[in-house]
């Protein structure tokens, strides 16, 4: 019978997955022209293997391995002989310390950090522009991934260009686009590699402007994404080779002239009566309608508009060349065009107001000619928005007329404006401060309260304690609790505290608060149907106090003499 065979552990499975991998690279090494990337490709799927079977020693000589693969593929060395039979000679050592991973020594550590540190002074120092690219943490694995899902974006815009030239109505084209998005969009490393992320995003704002309005797209669209997908197949390029785009390239710059021009141009107005027949009609029997004016913005909305407004400023403050600034100012448009359809109120007429000014320096080029001043105008109508929620709104619309005007007179290169005083409406003279808590009020005058029926329940006792409290009682003071046979103010009762002699002003005995004989067995009775309806901590809470309630039945209901 043949024995169960013993299931493999971790450093079998390493032996297995390693072994794989040699011999891969061994096949690879002894053909005419390997490939680079798949030489780099198994050399660190070489080392991962080896770090997750915590072979530390392996993994250090195959990362020296994947340093020279690494250098013949960014062309800092040459595939010649001598590189060929270094990269030979350190497959065979590694397929040694593979063997010898079970029965690892000393020696053998430093036999593979010996390995390492000859492969690595043949691949020598990586370029100052890969260097600063794995600096931001693009190292050929994400470069790789930039540029190979930046192909795919490049093929897909070219494909949905030709489709738009010959059917300007066919949607599908643009939804493929917007999925193959996707992948790069999720990349947080993207937002280090201006002009990427700009590009990316006015892809999106153009195919949800062709694609939401419901009309056959205007202008040369498909141009439009013809020059996207040379800008982006040429931005990814240089990711992959250099380790960052250039943030001025010419596709870059084609592509966001088009896209501004397309964002400006509205669609085709004709006058309705164009559209009849030259004859005598009747044509136009009745005026149309006008558009009902959009709902009145609300303060959150105003709050979160000032929001945008504020992070809008920013980015566009932040852009690092002409074109990513001209970019980002067109694509408030849309903040914009919202803004200024608000009505109703004062506050929102003066953001509509603001909206159109806006709109109108970003036509003219002044917003970005003037970007500094034009941010902190942004900034500016932002913080004031976002004061909206609780401010005053005329004082606010006041101090919003100011901002109107100085974005309509902004100059181009004109620094930004000092910050704007608050335009707010005068206020009263400020109430001199509360004075400071007293223990001891002064009293007033002496005021007999009008005789009350107090229940004998927790509202009575709350209700009796007022109304000694308004008559005036001195400070609370523990030691005088402490002393037996003292008069003491009446303190907050607790809840086995019977009420006080109703209208009794003055101080009475503490003592005089509990509840004693009848009162308590009656104040047990009202607990225990209290108790019907509790459980839980509530419940428990009601039976402790009953079972103080016995004991102070037993006693005599008489008040003891002062």
């Amino acid at each position: 019978m043949t024995p169960p065979q013993k299931p493999l552990g971790m450093s079998d499975f390493f032996a297995l997955e390693a072994g794989e991998y040699l011999e891969r690279l061994d096949a690879l090494l002894g053909s005419e022209s390997p490939s680079a990337d798949e030489l780099v490709r198994l050399a660190r799927a070489l080392r991962g293997s080896a770090l997750m079977a915590n072979q530390q020693a392996i993994a250090r000589a195959a990362a020296g391995l994947e340093a020279l693969m690494r250098a013949v593929r960014e062309n800092r060395r040459a595939w010649d002989p001598q590189v060929r039979q270094l990269a030979v000679r350190g497959v065979d050592d590694l397929k040694k310390f593979v063997r010898q991973a079970s029965a690892w020594t000393e020696a053998d550590t430093a036999r593979a950090e010996e390995l390492a540190q000859e492969l690595e002074q043949v691949a020598g120092r990586p370029s100052a522009q890969v260097r600063a690219a794995e600096a931001l943490g693009l190292d050929a694995g994400v470069r790789a991934f930039v540029a190979r899902e930046g192909a795919a974006i490049a093929s897909a815009l070219d494909r949905a260009s030709q489709t738009l030239k010959a059917n300007p109505a066919a949607p599908d084209p643009l939804q493929l686009v917007l999925r193959t998005l996707l992948p790069l969009r999720g990349l947080a490393a993207v937002s280090d590699l201006p002009p990427l992320p700009d590009l990316l995003e006015g892809i999106e704002r153009a195919i949800g402007e062709v694609s939401q309005s419901g009309l056959e797209p205007r202008g040369s669209v498909d141009e439009l994404f013809k020059t996207a997908a040379l800008a982006i197949a040429r931005a990814a390029r240089e990711v992959a080779e250099r380790g960052r785009p250039d943030p001025e390239s010419a596709d870059f710059r084609q592509f966001a002239g088009r896209l501004v021009k397309f964002m400006e141009s509205g669609p085709d107005v004709v006058s309705i009566g164009s559209l009849y027949y030259n004859d005598s009609g009747p044509h136009i029997v009745s005026r149309g309608v006008p558009a009902a004016r959009p709902s009145t913005l609300g303060r959150l909305e105003l709050v979160s508009h000032g929001e945008h407004l504020r992070q809008a400023a920013d980015s566009l403050e932040r852009a690092p060349s002409t074109t990513q600034r001209e970019l980002r100012a067109h694509t408030l448009g849309t903040t914009f065009r919202a803004l200024a359809n608000a009505g109703g109120g004062a506050l929102a007429d003066r953001v509509a107001q603001f909206a159109t000014a806006a709109r109108e320096a970003v036509a003219s080029g002044v917003a970005v000619s003037s970007a500094s001043g034009f941010a902190a105008l942004l900034r500016q109508a932002g913080d004031l928005l976002a004061r909206s929620s609780a401010g005053d709104e005329d004082a606010l619309a006041a101090e919003l007329d100011g901002l109107t005007t100085a974005v309509r007179t902004l100059k181009p290169g004109a620094p930004p404006p000092p910050p704007a005083p608050s335009a707010t409406a005068p206020r009263a003279p400020t109430a001199p401060p509360p004075a400071p808590f007293r223990p001891h009020p002064p009293s007033p005058a002496p005021v007999t309260p009008a005789p009350a029926v107090d229940t004998p329940d927790l509202v009575g006792s709350w209700s009796a304690y007022q109304r000694m409290a308004e008559a005036g009682i001195g400070a609370p003071s523990l030691q005088e609790l402490l002393t037996p046979a003292t008069r003491v103010p009446a303190a907050p009762p607790s809840p086995r505290a019977a009420p006080p002699p109703s209208g009794d002003a003055g101080a009475v005995d503490v003592r005089t608060l509990l509840y004693r004989g009848d009162r308590a067995l009656k104040r047990a009775e009202e607990l225990r149907e209290a108790a019907k309806q509790a459980s839980g901590d509530a419940l428990r809470a009601l039976v402790d106090e009953v079972c103080d309630l016995v004991a102070l039945a037993l006693e005599p209901s008489s008040s003891p003499s002062p």
